[in-house]
């Protein structure tokens, strides 16, 4: 899978709803195909990530993540989760897991029987991996991205819901907010006000209001892989905790 795949933008589908988890786990159809289509997707990243945090090379980690993918469909992986034994991320890591332990024995041994050390091609592309922060792990970065596309999903259903009327200046005014706040220089309300060509009052209603759409429709992202409320408001702050890292 080309690096252009791995950047594609969030699937229409909720990232871990267990409502997708559920249409995947039937015996066939085409809702049951659109379902695991949207899980890959959503958790190609996360899982490309961790694969590179365990030392992978960017041509091994596209090779084993593609793999794991081709194995987790072949074997029905999704069978096997469950809403009542966790959070489906969990399961995912866990069976990632699995998969590259068994995989990494696999290749040590063919190495040590060949006695083969595999050459490096120094012309090839390498995806940058940012450095971990202090006392950051490997698994606190697939949360982390895991977040990361949460946000992603909530904002293409933010944007497929503001598409009328003023409506679209609530998505509009939202993510321009968003996407400032990982700018050295952040615009003012002035300056996003002549950029969208409305009055500054304009900026703080639909700012409030974006921001208010915006959460609703991450709890309601979030509500589909919980049991309750509390639930709710506990993956919230650890999705906080996660994007502050």
């Amino acid at each position: 899978m080309s690096k252009s795949e791995t950047d594609s933008g969030p699937s229409h589908f909720r990232t871990t709803a267990w409502s997708v988890v559920a249409g995947a786990q039937e015996v066939d159809g085409e809702s049951r195909e659109k379902c695991l289509a949207a899980l890959c997707h959503n958790y190609w990243k996360p899982i490309y990530y961790y694969m590179r945090r365990r030392r992978l090379s960017h041509n091994d980690a596209l090779d084993y993540t593609q793999e794991y993918f081709a194995t987790f469909l072949e074997k029905n992986f999704v069978a096997a989760a469950d809403r009542e034994r966790g959070r489906f991320r969990t399961f995912v890591l866990v069976t990632v897991n699995r998969f590259l332990s068994k995989q990494l024995a696999k290749r040590s041994r063919l190495e040590a029987k060949f006695n083969i050390i595999l050459p490096t091609d120094s012309g090839t592309y390498e995806t940058i991996l940012p450095e971990l922060a202090d006392g950051e792990t490997a698994e606190d970065d697939f949360n982390r991205r895991w977040a990361l596309s949460l946000i992603e999903s909530t904002l293409a259903r933010m944007k497929e819901h503001c598409v009328e009327g003023r409506r679209k200046f609530y998505y509009e005014t939202f993510n321009m907010y968003l996407e400032s706040m990982s700018e050295t220089n952040t615009p003012s309300y002035r300056d996003m006000a002549e950029k969208l060509q409305v009055s500054e009052g304009d900026i703080t209603n639909f700012l409030h209001r974006g921001r208010n759409i915006f959460q609703k429709l991450l709890r309601d992202e979030i509500r589909q892989s919980v049991d309750s409320e509390s639930g709710v408001d506990q993956e919230i702050e650890a999705l906080k905790e996660y994007l502050r890292r």
